[in-house]
Order: C-alpha cells, then sequence, then structure tokens
C-alpha cells in the first residue's frame, strides 16, 4: 500500500514538472527582455537571432542552447526562466549594435 503511494506521488510530482516546464516562447520573450534592455529591436534582426538558438524540452526542465558549439544560455524549471550566459547576450547586442549602424 505504502509502495504505490510513493509511486502515485512520483507520477503526480512528474505530471506536475512536465506542466509548469516553460515553453520555447517563454525563454524567447525572456531573452528578448534581456537584450532589448537598451533599444528595441526589429521583429527582422530577432528572426536572425532565434535562428542561432535551439530549445530543448526534457519534460521537467527546458533549455534554450546556440546552434553553433551548444553553449546553454537559458534554464527553465517550474514556469521560471534564469540566464546561465551573460556572455552571449552582450555579443549578441554589440553584433545587433553594429548591424545598426551599417543601416
Amino acid at each position: 500500500m505504502v509502495g504505490r503511494i510513493i509511486i502515485f506521488a512520483l507520477i503526480a510530482a512528474l505530471v506536475y514538472l512536465n506542466y509548469t516546464v516553460p515553453k520555447e516562447e517563454d525563454h524567447q520573450a525572456f531573452l528578448l527582455s534581456e537584450i532589448q534592455s537598451e533599444y528595441p529591436i526589429p521583429e527582422s534582426m530577432q528572426e536572425r537571432i532565434w535562428k542561432k538558438v535551439d530549445y530543448s524540452n526534457f519534460f521537467v526542465a527546458s533549455f534554450m542552447k546556440t546552434t553553433e558549439g551548444s553553449t546553454m544560455i537559458t534554464y527553465g524549471f517550474l514556469k521560471n526562466v534564469k540566464l546561465v550566459d551573460d556572455e552571449w547576450v552582450e555579443e549578441v547586442k554589440k553584433s545587433l549594435q553594429r548591424q545598426n549602424e551599417y543601416y
């Protein structure tokens, strides 16, 4: 009887964690808010940023990483998204600033 209760509790916990895992849109919104802290970014440039990142969902946690090198940028758990790689955000800001100067 105790074994069934423990198994049920574990299954319920996994279902809850899967339900609260942040989606790709949550990661993108978080990264966009970090990048747009200085000035707004047009949608055309946003599309270029999203082509350079990849989303991974592992049922209880999710990750956003670069397509080149697979460096983790953000991770999400229980509807919260946290930034891991501050340097990536700064590099994107600098590259967008350079591209903006050319236009």
